[in-house]
């Protein structure tokens, strides 16, 4: 493990190079999930180090990246230099990258700010549209974060996310991991996403391969991932069926086997 530091603006990202003797693959979770979920989880579990170089990757604001508390600390142009800053100390040319959730989000940044660094790009359960704030989901995570921040602990928020599924379901050890967040630093992270807008305007001229996967009751983002994929020229499409938000970053039974062939195409 060790930390890269981005050049625009100093913030220390941690990060895992967890080896392997193929081509490097970056993962990034959701707004929360830290390397050590990450690790854990069914992607990283899936990625034969004979055939991909796993690099895990702690987004600023989360586990042991820095955490700045200011809302313009979370530009996409800073997020993407984050994931830039690792492939550069790492010594690395271009690499494929995964995002669930919110490191999906990162992912369309990629593809607009650092297109010659991305050998392919897959994004699941976000969109590069502006979000929109009244969205089901996304009210009750600004509603839950706002909580958060009044009370010093980020447990508002996780029932939220909780409540979007219909009832207390994450695992108890992702929880305490979760409940090891700063609410200051993701509200922050929430509030850039309401005020950012489209992140990726011009995705007709995009060259590299993508998969873009979503569930199907995900009514935040999954319109809008789809026409993301129809924008992008060879774009995939896959949808989870019969699931809200939190499935795309917690379970991926029906997408891994499309994650798989579009890394091998990549």
């Amino acid at each position: 493990m060790a930390y890269a530091t981005n050049g625009t603006d100093g913030t220390h990202i941690w990060f895992e190079d967890a080896g392997g003797h193929g081509a490097p693959t970056l993962l990034h979770g959701g707004l929360l999930d830290t390397v050590d979920l990450l690790r854990q989880g069914a992607i990283a579990q899936a990625l034969d180090d004979d055939e991909f170089r796993l690099i895990l990757v702690d987004h600023r604001g989360v586990g042991r990246s820095d955490r700045p508390h200011g809302v313009e600390a979370y530009a996409m142009a800073l997020r993407a230099a984050d994931a830039v800053a690792v492939l550069d100390v790492l010594g690395l040319e271009r690499a494929h990258f995964i995002g669930t959730s919110y490191g999906a989000r990162l992912g369309f940044g990629l593809g607009e700010h650092a297109p010659k660094r991305v050998r392919s790009l897959i994004m699941g359960g976000q969109q590069p549209y502006a979000i929109n704030p009244e969205g089901p989901l996304f009210r009750l995570v600004t509603e839950g974060l706002a909580r958060s921040v009044d009370v010093g602990t980020i447990e508002p928020f996780v029932a939220a996310l909780e409540e979007s599924a219909g009832g207390r379901c994450i695992q108890e050890d992702i929880r305490a991991v979760y409940l090891e967040q700063d609410p200051v630093a993701m509200n922050a992270t929430s509030s850039k996403m309401v005020s950012e807008g489209d992140i990726a305007p011009s995705l007709g001229s995009w060259q590299m391969p993508c998969l873009i996967f979503a569930v199907e009751e995900d009514s935040d983002f999954v319109d809008q991932a789809r026409r993301a994929s129809e924008e992008i020229p060879g774009a995939e499409f896959v949808l989870v069926p019969a699931a809200g938000h939190l499935a795309s970053h917690l379970s991926h039974d029906v997408v891994l086997p499309a994650i798989l062939r579009s890394l091998r195409r990549g």
